[in-house]
């Protein structure tokens, strides 16, 4: 049976009142990277174990109870990259990532080169978007009328995309970081896509989320 992680890490996400926490399917870990660990606190998900040099961490305090991997600050890697290794070196199949969202533009880059190196979440939520990784088929329910976007799962990603039940159907579209579907609208309730090619995200807007 493949283990599912639950990962927190820092930057913008859902707040309480906002997050739907059904979004989440059941979890095998939860970790948190330095912040990340504030982020899990507040949505009220326990933590296994948190990594970092948690000099980011805003309640100081939530470290006293926690188990905790503590790296050094001068060190060549991010937090979150420590953590991506980490759930590597558990043979974690597959992550759910909340956090990471709009913000210093350094960092947001910097996370999504790392699905490259250490394959991308199968959902992550900020506090804008909610996004799906698809592969080969992918189909979601309860999004007509719903604003989605269609982008590369990896920075050097490179997929052929075809679509039903969207205002403007994807017949082929290639998916790169030189064209991408960006607002496109779902006209049904369901969104049916193929994928053939590397693994795509599917975002929608996470304060209309499904």
């Amino acid at each position: 049976m493949k283990k599912w992680a639950l990962l927190f890490t820092g930057g913008k996400s859902p707040s309480l009142l906002d997050f739907d926490r059904a979004l989440i399917p059941v979890c095998d870990f939860i970790y948190a990277a330095d912040s990340g660990l504030d982020i899990a606190h507040k949505l009220g998900f326990k933590v296994d174990l948190a990594i970092g040099d948690f000099d980011s961490i805003q309640q100081k305090s939530l470290l006293d109870k926690q188990e905790i991997i503590t790296l050094p600050k001068e060190k060549d890697i991010t937090d979150t990259e420590a953590l991506l290794q980490l759930i590597e070196q558990k043979e974690i199949e597959n992550y759910i990532l909340i956090g990471g969202g709009e913000g210093r533009f350094d960092h947001l880059l910097h996370l999504y080169s790392l699905f490259s190196l250490y394959k991308p979440p199968q959902i992550w939520i900020t506090a804008q978007e909610i996004i799906y990784l698809a592969k080969e088929s992918f189909s979601i329910s309860n999004v007509d009328g719903k604003s989605v976007s269609i982008i590369p799962a990896i920075h050097k990603g490179s997929s052929r995309v075809s679509s039903k039940n969207l205002k403007w159907e994807l017949n082929n579209l290639l998916i790169s970081m030189d064209s991408q579907s960006i607002s496109n609208v779902v006209i049904d309730d369901k969104l049916l896509l193929k994928v053939e090619g590397n693994p795509v995200f599917v975002t929608f807007p996470y304060k209309t989320t499904i």
